[in-house]
This record gives C-alpha cells, structure tokens and sequence, in this order.
C-alpha cells in the first residue's frame, strides 16, 4: 500500500453503542474523545451534517476532542444532494414525497446560500488541516444524464477548494464513461460494499482522484423497506473482510490518501469490523478483535 490509510467509522454517537463500545457511565460529550483515543481511530465520518448544516462552532468543538492529526470526513447536507429537484410528489399510503424528476434540478442561485454555509464549515476543517473530504452521496433517482453530470460540475464550482467524493446509488454510473468523467472532473468516487441486491451497487474499487474511499454498508439481505436499524444490523466475518483485501490494496496503490469506513452501525458493530480492519491491514493480524461486544 502506498496510500496514508485512515480506517474509522460512519458516524460515532449512536444510543445502542452505549454498553457494547462506550462505557455505560460515559458521557455522550465525551464520546468522540474515547472513540480517538482508547479506540485507537484516527478518523472519522461525521454523518450527522447530512441532517443537519454543519457549523464553525461544530467542527471546532470536534477538532478539539481529538489530536491534531485526526481527520474527519464530511458527509454533505442533504439539501445538496437529495433535496434538489425543483417539485415533488405525494406517495401514497403515509410514505414519504418523493422528487418530481421531470421538474428539473434546481439552480445555482437556488442552491447557492445552502453550499455556502456548508463550505464556510467545511472550509474551517480544511484550513486546520483536519478535513479528509466531503462525501456527496446522491439518491437512486440522480443518474448518469448530461444534466446530472453538470450538476456535479456545478457542485465542485460551489464547494471550491474542497476534496469532494461522490457516492451513487445508480448502476447507470457503473457504465460508459461514468469514471473516467470523474476522474477528469477531479471528483472522488466512493465505492461501496452492500448486499447484492437488484438495483444494489457492487463494489467496483475505482479511484478518480488523490483521494480513494471505501464505505461498508454490511450484506444484511433484508435492506428494501427496512428500518435503517434493520439494514445496517450485520457483523462481517473475518473471512469476508479478508476477501476484499485485494480491492482495498488496489485503490490504496493508486491514492495519497484513503479511508475505509464501517457503516454497520448496529450496536456497534461498525466499530467491531474498523478494528478488525486495522487489525488486517495496518498490523498484519486476522484474527478478530477482542474487547468489543457487540452482540449482548
């Protein structure tokens, strides 16, 4: 591996991590403080800026619970990335709207005020040194069209100077020439481990940039209509996670930097796989990680 490898998990501060990671007497203030230090993380995704606009006093408040070399990746708020067409549509039988594709994404002066508070937050982390990327993952229904193309190019125009990462949920972006665009665009791509599903994404380890990123969604089968408790509740086997060694070596050859990041965050289990990953692929050892317990 030639890449600086930064393994963590998707998210940190979970109500059900309390007992099978953090101490039940573990304040949830000081959980971030105890994931980098007595868990040994050097990174982390912070998931929550997809709920809600991430700010300056937030991400001061994280870089000062954790080292100076700790980095963090940003997930985009979702009015960037999901909350983007300009209509959308009533469902029926009490779930949710859904985007009226036909009406078009919205401008650039719609979005502008969304990105720039998002990039003044973003750009308090970089300018520490402490931002990994920015992670925009987009919906099922953002495809491999020349307007959703230019979109992601307006996208890097108004997050400027920021390392972006796109994640897609389209197998349309897993043909032609999705890739190489990316990759002239200077845009990430964040591949995916999931269940293999119809309509699921496989894992193809692409990188497109400096920058590569593997995400861990777990393989629980039961994932269409599924609570997100219930999707995200699956452990990888050692043997599986031994299985994608050679994908993660491949990506982390052709990086400077790469982050692989758990997101079977039931119970922890996240945290049990991060460090069965840092186990296998910063010191040499398969066997599984005692210590956690995410099953009681």
């Amino acid at each position: 591996m030639t890449a600086d490898l930064r393994i963590g998990t998707c998210g940190y501060s979970f109500p059900d991590w309390k007992g099978p990671v953090y101490p039940p007497a573990l304040r949830p203030s000081m959980y971030l403080v105890y994931y980098a230090r007595s868990l040994g993380f050097t990174a982390v995704e912070i998931d929550s800026s997809f709920y809600r606009m991430p700010t300056v006093p937030l991400v001061e408040a994280l870089m000062q619970k954790t080292a100076p070399g700790f980095l963090f990746t940003l997930k985009a708020y979702r009015g960037m990335t999901h909350d983007i067409w300009q209509a959308m549509k009533p469902a029926g039988g009490g779930h949710p709207a859904f985007p009226d594709v036909s009406s078009g994404l919205k401008t650039a002066d719609m979005l502008s005020p969304l990105f720039q508070e998002f990039h003044t937050a973003a750009l308090a982390l970089q300018k520490a040194g402490r931002l990994g990327t920015v992670v925009l993952q987009y919906p099922p229904w953002f495809k491999d069209t020349p307007r959703d193309r230019d979109f992601l190019l307006m996208t890097k125009e108004l997050l400027p100077g920021l390392p972006l990462s796109i994640e897609f949920r389209d197998e349309t972006w897993h043909q032609g020439d999705a890739l190489s665009f990316l990759e002239q665009a200077t845009l990430g791509y964040v591949a995916v481990d999931e269940p293999q599903l119809r309509n699921l994404i496989p894992l193809v380890p692409a990188v497109t940039s400096d920058i590569a990123y593997l995400r861990l969604h777990g393989r629980n089968p039961k994932w269409f209509g599924a609570s997100r408790e219930e999707r995200y509740d699956y452990l990888y086997s050692t043997t599986e996670l031994e299985e994608m060694r050679p994908a993660i070596d491949h990506m982390a050859r052709r990086a400077r930097l790469m982050f692989v990041m758990t997101n079977n965050c039931h119970r922890g289990q996240a945290v049990q796989n991060a460090k069965d990953l840092q186990q296998m692929l910063l010191f040499g050892d398969t066997r599984p990680v005692e210590g956690i317990d995410s099953t009681s």
